[in-house]
């Protein structure tokens, strides 16, 4: 036998069956990350999913504020206009004036 044959010889009884061994390793390996890949991606949705929910239900709450803001807003200035009427019709700054000028006349 040749050297060519020799070597020919010991990469097929050596190597080949460690590179068939490697191969079987990293074929194992791809279906691990694989799977990996398809629990992080459906872990992903499942967040996207709840991110989305709760996006929603903010809305929801958000829309509900701000019609009680309205109907408080709404209730305050009949409060207002309420109070600025009782004011008016006591006259309170026309009786204050008139205590004071008598005050003033008395002195």
């Amino acid at each position: 036998m040749g050297v060519v044959e020799e070597t020919r010889q010991v990469v097929q009884d050596f190597l080949a069956p460690e590179l068939r061994e490697i191969r079987a390793g990293l074929s194992s390996i791809e279906k691990r990350l694989d799977s990996m890949e398809e629990v992080g991606r459906a872990r992903y949705e499942s967040i996207v999913q709840r991110i989305e929910t709760m996006d929603k239900r903010l809305d929801s709450q958000d829309k509900r504020l701000e019609f009680h803001e309205e109907a408080i807003r709404a209730r305050f200035d009949i409060v207002a206009q309420r109070l600025e009427t009782v004011q008016q019709s006591f006259a309170f700054d026309k009786r204050i004036s008139s205590l004071e000028e008598d005050k003033r006349r008395s002195a």
